[in-house]
């Protein structure tokens, strides 16, 4: 591939890798790896912290659930190079006290100190939305059992989609929801048809 691009190849690369490993397959019997071209690594004194498992280092509240110990280790070295993270951390922090405590007037508090930083479109969501998000705090009912229920519907009509009918939604959509029902049997499923 370096000869190739070395003798003047100006098209795309992805291409090239393409068209070599075809060739490899058909004329030689050899089938190369997707990463036969470049290898892409690290010397082994650089610790590599990728970052959904830094937002999910700062954003897990639970107790049960380990943190990666890597970035325990490399957490201040993060936030002394990295302001933003701090930050963050600090941000999430409070607005979860808030949210699972129940005193909504530290909502507006929260979203003063906020509005001029690094999530101040968070801030601005939260303004547009004000109301709910107090009523949210407010109050001990929520919608996350109707919203769960939306969620695991949505998913199983995606699963569906183009393959079933009406009838085959119905079954699969009565089997998700019904299974935990103690007078639950497949047998009452073969007779149910949809409305």
């Amino acid at each position: 591939m370096s000869y190739i691009i070395k003798k003047g190849y100006i098209g795309y690369v992805g291409t090239l890798e393409k068209y070599i490993k075809l060739f490899a397959k058909n004329n030689f019997n050899v089938r190369l790896s997707n990463d036969w071209a470049y290898s892409y690594s690290y010397p082994g004194d650089i610790t590599v912290i990728r970052r959904n498992e830094l937002l999910q280092y700062i954003t897990v509240k639970n107790p049960k659930i380990k943190k990666d110990e890597t970035i325990a280790k490399n957490i201040d070295l993060i936030k002394e190079k990295h302001t933003i993270v701090a930050t963050l951390q600090e941000a999430y922090g409070q607005f979860y006290d808030i949210l699972m405590g129940n005193n909504p007037d530290k909502l507006d508090t929260f979203i003063d100190k906020y509005k001029s930083s690094a999530i101040c479109s968070f801030t601005e969501g939260i303004k547009k939305d004000i109301t709910p998000v107090k009523n949210a705090i407010s109050f001990p009912e929520s919608n996350g059992f109707v919203e769960g229920n939306n969620n695991k519907f949505k998913l199983i009509k995606r699963i569906l989609y183009g393959r079933a009918n009406l009838v085959n939604l119905f079954k699969k959509c009565y089997v998700a929801f019904k299974t935990k029902s103690p007078n639950f049997s497949v047998s009452q499923l073969m007779q149910k048809t949809p409305l």
